[in-house]
């Protein structure tokens, strides 16, 4: 009696055990997917091909039972690439505390940066924006740097490049050139003219270079 007695508790006490481990490792589960949840959409927001790859595999898991430790590790895998990046993908991190300069002549965005889709269903990839102004006046140098190139692109005029200590500069469709290569140039400095185009408005093409890859001009200027 004793005896069976005794083993019936001791069947509790172990169902009761398993029960608090199970429930402890469904919880830890939970946390686990919480924190790999977070962390792909902290990625999402850097907008890499990095973060496509790993929104591949949370897309893929929900058409199976999720495999925390596999595709944890596949996620901790490309998370370490993301880390590597350049400062610039840390964007959504230092973008509000970054330091603005004004814009290299006053406007209104004619074609933004990025995709451009047409009518006709085409599509291109502006590197920078296009600006036209809002008075007849000549695009000027958006902070201190130093001229590297002054280059005639023939129909689309003159495109000048200038490097300054964070990123680098390119202002387009310019008529007239009134720097060289060599110079050193200040905040306000004219560069040159603009030409008219084709359908008779003036355009200023204005690309901010970052690592050797063309970024979003709006999150580095701002317009009075």
């Amino acid at each position: 009696m004793n005896k069976r007695v005794y083993s019936r508790n001791n069947k509790i006490i172990f169902n009761f055990i398993k029960r608090r481990f199970s429930l402890r490792k469904q919880l830890a589960s939970i946390i686990g997917v919480i924190i790999i949840l977070l962390f792909l959409l902290l990625l999402k927001m850097l907008n890499t091909s990095i973060t496509e790859n790993i929104i591949q595999i949370v897309e893929s898991s929900i058409n199976y039972e999720f495999n925390l430790k596999k595709d944890g590790q596949t996620i901790l895998k490309y998370g370490k690439k993301a880390l590597k990046l350049p400062e610039r993908a840390l964007t959504v991190f230092n973008i509000l505390d970054r330091e603005k300069y004004p814009a290299p002549i006053e406007g209104s965005i004619y074609k933004p940066f990025g995709e451009i889709k047409y009518l006709n269903g085409k599509t291109s990839f502006n590197n920078g924006i296009d600006i036209m102004p809002k008075e007849d006046t000549d695009p000027a140098a958006i902070t201190k740097g130093l001229v590297r190139k002054v280059e005639d692109r023939n129909s689309k005029g003159y495109f000048i490049t200038v490097e300054h200590v964070d990123f680098t500069t390119v202002y387009g469709y310019l008529a007239k050139s009134y720097v060289e290569e060599g110079d050193t140039v200040e905040q306000g400095t004219k560069l040159g003219s603009l030409g008219t185009n084709k359908d008779g408005n003036k355009y200023l093409h204005f690309e901010i270079w970052v690592d050797n890859s063309p970024v979003n001009p709006m999150e580095y200027i701002y317009f009075e």
